[in-house]
């Protein structure tokens, strides 16, 4: 029966969010977005859908209206520090029909953002797919609410485990070849811009065939901020095959980068949501696989179980919001996409917070030190690097 209930209610706070202009409710302040990754998600938060069969759940998957999962705990106001109530919402269809009906994934991400509203949420922070999906959030912004993607705090993190990775394997920067993949994105177009400030030799940007025209405009960006550095464009996967460090932030449902594309002492930094890498790379022994988007965000807790290693640690694209909820921001902070000032003005926020790169892993197992210096050793033999 409690869940029926908190079903009714959130399904009344989006009737309220949409259709009610004024209340003196404000349960909330803030909160984040999620969706469903695969049948493993719902089951979570729905033991019971485990004795159904699967075209009924995933019937319910696609049909049912965001919900409440879970109340976030120990952010702390800048300024009166006071604890600020936010949560998790999440809409339960997962990635691929989400990518196989992006009008209908709109319509659930609008709802998200009226179950918000209805709970007197000030800033909402758009998770997963729900980003590209609404345009980096241009397709919202008709809903009185404010907005930020993640993107920012995302690209900087990405970069803040290339650097330290960089030098736990204590190579010189000009010596390493980087690939980002999903480049034309969001998110790795900034990941880029920030790679080629960090002064790095050699990248590799790697899109599909449709974005090669973004692709070569992010070239000429990135050439006004390192004049210095080596680009080469490709459309093609495969080419990671010869890269040192590859970073992949697409948007796509499937995993890209499988054990044909990766070669022994290959450290790979995974920031998509579902992840671009197939299982297998996961059990390879000699290439090392980073999830890029966790912050350790310490005292805080979302309450719900995202697979990461510990209770205060949080996705960066949340990070995010949660930095700007503990100073009180009351506006959009990233829409569609970020620039350099955006991520520059949300790091140092976060450092006032102690924010910082959690500690190495994937989501399959917490990365140990023995792992990282096995595939040293195999990328120093590779290079001719004396270890």
């Amino acid at each position: 029966m409690a869940v029926i209930s908190g079903l009714l209610f959130d399904l009344w706070y989006i009737f309220k969010g949409k259709y009610i202009k004024t209340g003196k409710e404000k349960k909330y302040k803030f909160a984040f977005i999620v969706h469903s990754r695969n049948y493993l998600d719902i089951y979570r938060k729905f033991p019971l859908a485990r004795k159904l069969p699967k075209d009924i759940v995933l019937f319910f998957m696609k049909h049912l209206w965001p919900i409440t999962l879970s109340k976030v705990t120990g952010v702390i106001s800048s300024e009166t520090k006071k604890e600020v109530p936010g949560f998790v919402l999440g809409i339960t269809m997962p990635a691929d029909l989400m990518l196989l009906d992006r009008p209908y994934a709109l319509k659930k991400i609008r709802q998200a953002l009226y179950l918000a509203k209805g709970q007197g949420v000030t800033i909402i922070g758009l998770g997963g797919l729900t980003s590209s999906l609404s345009k980096g959030g241009l397709d919202l912004l008709d809903i009185p609410i404010n907005i930020t993607t993640g993107h920012a705090y995302t690209a900087y993190n990405i970069v803040q485990n290339l650097l330290k990775l960089t030098n736990i394997f204590e190579v010189p920067k000009e010596s390493i070849s980087v690939t980002v993949v999903g480049a034309a994105g969001s998110i790795g177009s900034m990941s880029s811009m920030l790679i080629a400030r960090e002064s790095y030799h050699s990248l590799t940007l790697i899109d599909t065939k449709r974005k090669q025209d973004k692709v070569k405009e992010l070239s000429e960006e990135i050439k006004k901020i390192n004049s210095k550095i080596v680009i080469k464009i490709s459309d093609k996967i495969s080419d990671i095959l010869d890269c040192d460090f590859v970073i992949t932030a697409t948007n796509t449902a499937e995993a890209l980068v499988t054990p044909d594309h990766v070669s022994d002492g290959m450290v790979i930094i995974d920031d998509a949501q579902p992840s671009d890498i197939h299982p297998d790379v996961l059990k390879m022994e000699n290439v090392l696989v980073i999830e890029a988007g966790v912050v350790h965000t310490p005292n805080i807790n979302s309450n719900f179980n995202y697979g990461l290693k510990s209770r205060t640690d949080n996705f960066c694209c949340m990070a995010e919001l949660l930095v700007l909820a503990s100073y009180g921001w009351n506006e959009h902070y990233v829409i569609n996409k970020a620039t350099l000032e955006n991520i520059d003005h949300i790091s140092e926020m976060g450092k006032a917070l102690d924010f910082r790169v959690a500690s190495f892993q994937n989501f399959q197992e917490s990365i140990t030190n023995d792992k990282i210096e096995k595939v040293k050793k195999v990328f120093c033999n590779k290079h001719g690097i004396s270890f």
